[in-house]
């Protein structure tokens, strides 16, 4: 009995809780003068001040109330004449499958921070307690139809609950690396107090249509650390705010990146950890997984006339709990915590005026649940730094957050909201935040690590003004750079305290005399030179600075890999020798039966062939097709059967026109030997597939769309075996001039080959062959052997 009543304590509490979403800052995160914000990303720096003190209890005061469901005034709403009504199925509407509800409260304890040099250390003590509460839309329908309105429908139940409260002992570093990154950490010791969490929670509910009888399925396991004796005469407050043997640990990381003086980006990972759960731990878990009951209802005349042992209402209750027993077990188990996630990045219009765009991700459920806000940030002096920004999240798209930090002497008072509206209209919106504190702030000056170089905004031409503490009234300084002629390297010219009174006119930190391009900013890697494609060749001898090419080629892309830039080469895509202008190269011996070469043409670039060496001697000749491939060369031997001496001469310049009058023989000799991959049933089955369905448009090399689902399956094989090659080998049959069929041959397996070389194949992974009718494999005499003999084979091969 004790058992069932603590259970049924849980669920209730389970009900009227709230649910967990950990510290969020969308406002917080742009307002570079508060110290909380490290929370979000241990990289910043608090600008303006190097030592922070928070005061106990006041530094952080932190809340947060949503329900990412509906809104209150989705559920009452006003008539006409002002009176009020529970419109339940425009609730119903705004429901998702599952909800959420969120409620927060972490205040510090204690905290603080300082900076030595480029590093900054930081502790905190921060309570926190969290609350996140599942529930599921059907469970809402459920309730507003009852069973008889969800005839057939499983209606899940499936609740789930994620609350914890715990202290958190953090230890932050920063540093900059450089003036253009900073990084940070924080390593957090955690001590857990208490907790309830809903592991399992598959419970569901279906009526039959036909005779309405209800069968309920429930599998639960509920963990909970509580103490119990919480007030009680046995509680011990020492005990419980130190003694707990329930122990965790976390870290945050976060990084800041400068790219110039506009753009900044940043990025976070807090609250990568855990916490194992020792102490006053308790488990309900269902004895009976997946147990099923079905109730066909009571009848009425038993329920009049049968005695009270036998009465069926008690014989229902005591089935219900046999067959939902709930065990009870106390072992320990652990938890982590809800990770989240920060992008930001913001540009700079002056040092004091950015604007941000935030992306937030928070991991629960086995999802992240995102957020954007968008912000306009500033600073005015050092004594206010406001934030205004508008936000999506938790499924609500009316969030106007405020944020302000006023610096009064050594105090610093600040006020956050994600969404101010929820304050003033709680009806109107799903979120309701609030994060405030009072800190001490010390050692304030400059901004920390702030260049001594200040914007003279007096100047029209918008000239660089530097001030140096060691020129004195009386020093003289001849270029009026605001460095005296004793140490200015260049008292003539303006210049940089950086460079000792020398120039540096594109302010890329390189001194114009050491400067090989003086008026366009650049790297040291490069003398002070841009690199607009970024391939390492300055634009000053790029000779292509648009597109990102090699070194050895002055900057030009050479896609085929042949030496030869794009822009010279003839055939960009194919390899070829320079000779041939980057085109491959193409040799046609005609060969007697002796095998002696009696002809031999060579293809030009345009594509057509020469003949160089004597005519045939003999009127009729017979000769042999053969062929090898190897670097881009491709002798071609071709075997004529009764063909005059005069209709071969020095006039035909044309591969296709000899070749219109050549029977082409079968036997043509493989280029290679071939090492097939061996494949399993269903990688052949795959490959298989690809070439039973690739069709092409008739008489031409376009491939039909019927056949693109077995081609991008044949693409996802390749693509995960990045060791594989494809042969690719195009037949045709007999039908028409021989030419023709030997060129669509081609085109029809270079097709192939291009369709999966958009979609991702390296081009240097195919095997491409064409053969026209020299390999027919069924009769060309029969449509039917025909269609056979029109095919594009593949293999794959090592």
């Amino acid at each position: 009995m004790k058992k069932n009543t603590l259970f049924i304590l849980l669920a209730i509490s389970l009900l009227i809780n709230g649910q967990i979403f950990s510290q969020q800052n969308l406002t917080l995160y742009n307002m570079e003068v508060v110290p909380q914000r490290m929370y979000a990303n241990p990289a910043f720096f608090p600008s303006y001040s190097k030592v922070n003190i928070g005061l106990p209890m006041l530094s952080s005061q932190y809340f947060n109330f949503s329900n990412s469901g509906f809104k209150y005034s989705d559920l009452v709403k006003h008539r006409s004449d002002d009176s009020l009504y529970i419109d339940y199925d425009n609730m119903l509407s705004k429901l998702k499958s599952n909800n959420y509800l969120t409620t927060a409260y972490q205040p510090d304890l204690l905290s603080f921070g300082f900076a030595i040099q480029k590093n900054y250390f930081s502790f905190n003590m921060t309570e926190k307690m969290n609350i996140r509460f599942r529930y599921p839309k059907g469970f809402m329908e459920f309730i507003g139809k009852g069973n008889g309105g969800m005839l057939g429908e499983q209606v899940n139940f499936n609740f789930g609950i994620d609350a914890i409260h715990y202290r958190e002992y953090g230890f932050g570093y920063s540093r900059k690396i450089n003036d253009k990154l900073t990084i940070g950490g924080k390593f957090k010791y955690l001590y857990g107090m208490e907790n309830i969490w809903t592991e399992k929670s598959d419970i569901s509910l279906t009526t039959n249509p036909n005779d309405f009888a209800i069968t309920a399925q429930a599998n639960l396991k509920i963990n909970t650390s509580i103490d119990t004796s919480f007030g009680g005469n046995g509680f011990s407050a020492g005990k419980y705010a130190f003694g707990k043997k329930n122990r965790g640990m976390g870290i945050d990381l976060g990084g800041v990146y400068k790219l110039n003086k506009k753009f900044t980006f940043s990025g976070s990972l807090i609250d990568l950890g855990f916490i194992k759960w020792k102490q006053d731990v308790t488990t309900y878990q269902s004895a009976n997984p997946d147990a099923k009951f079905t109730f066909k209802g009571l009848d009425m005349n038993q329920l009049i006339n049968t005695d009270s042992s036998k009465n069926p209402t008690k014989i229902v209750t005591d089935s219900i709990i046999k067959i939902f027993k709930i065990d009870t077990i106390h072992t320990s188990y652990t938890t982590k915590l809800s990770s989240q996630l920060y992008l930001g990045a913001n540009y700079n219009f002056t040092e004091k005026i950015n604007t941000g765009v935030l992306f937030y991700g928070q991991f629960f459920d086995k999802k992240i649940h995102p957020a954007l806000a968008l912000s306009f940030n500033q600073r005015l002096g050092r004594w206010l730094n406001y934030s205004i920004s508008y936000s999506m999240y938790n499924r609500s798209y009316n969030n106007f957050g405020l944020g302000l930090g006023l610096n009064l002497g050594p105090i610093q008072l600040y006020m956050v909201s994600d969404n101010v509206l929820g304050a003033i209209f709680p009806q109107n919106t799903k979120n309701i935040h609030l994060h405030f504190g009072v800190n001490l702030t010390f050692g304030r000056g400059k901004k920390a690590n702030e260049s001594k170089i200040e914007k003279s905004e007096d100047n029209k031409d918008k000239s660089t003004k530097l001030t140096s503490p060691t020129l004195k009234p009386n020093k003289k300084d001849t270029d009026g750079d605001g460095i005296p002629n004793k140490i200015d390297l260049c008292p003539k010219i303006p210049g940089t305290l950086e460079f000792k009174g020398c120039p540096d006119a594109d302010k890329d930190h390189i001194q114009d005399k050491e400067d090989f391009c003086p008026n366009d900013s650049g790297s040291i890697e490069l003398k002070g030179c841009p690199d607009k494609d970024g391939d390492k060749v300055s634009d000053l001898t790029d000779s292509c600075p648009d597109i990102a090419g090699l070194p050895e080629l002055k900057g030009c892309p050479d896609k085929d890999g042949d030496g030869m830039p794009d822009k010279n080469d003839r055939c960009p895509e194919k390899f070829g020798p320079a000779s041939n202008n980057g085109c491959p190269e193409t040799k046609l011996n005609l060969i007697d039966s002796t095998g002696v070469t009696l002809k031999t043409a060579i293809q030009n670039t345009d594509g057509s062939f020469s003949f160089a060496d004597s005519l045939i001697s003999e009127e009729k000749s017979k000769f042999k097709l053969e062929g090898e491939k190897t670097d881009g060369i491709r002798d071609v031997n071709i075997m004529i059967l009764g063909v005059a001496k005069k209709a071969i001469k020095d006039s035909v310049t044309n591969i296709f026109q000899f070749a219109q009058i050549a029977k082409l023989t079968p036997d043509k000799v493989l280029p290679e030997e071939d090492v097939l991959i061996k494949l399993d049933t269903k990688q052949a089955e795959i490959l298989k597939k690809a070439f039973n369905n690739l069709e092409f448009s008739s008489a031409k090399d376009v491939i039909k769309p019927s056949s693109f689902e077995s081609l991008d399956e044949l693409f996802d094989l390749l693509y995960m075996n990045i060791g594989w090659k494809l042969k690719i080998s195009g037949h045709t049959d007999n039908q028409g001039n021989v030419v023709t069929n030997l060129k669509l041959s081609e085109k029809r397996a270079e097709a192939v080959r291009q369709y999966l070389i958009t979609k991702g194949i390296s081009q240097n992974r195919f095997k491409v062959e064409w053969f026209g009718a020299t390999k027919p494999i069924a009769d060309n005499k029969t449509e039917e052997g025909r269609q056979k003999n029109r095919r594009v084979e593949m293999m794959i091969i090592e």
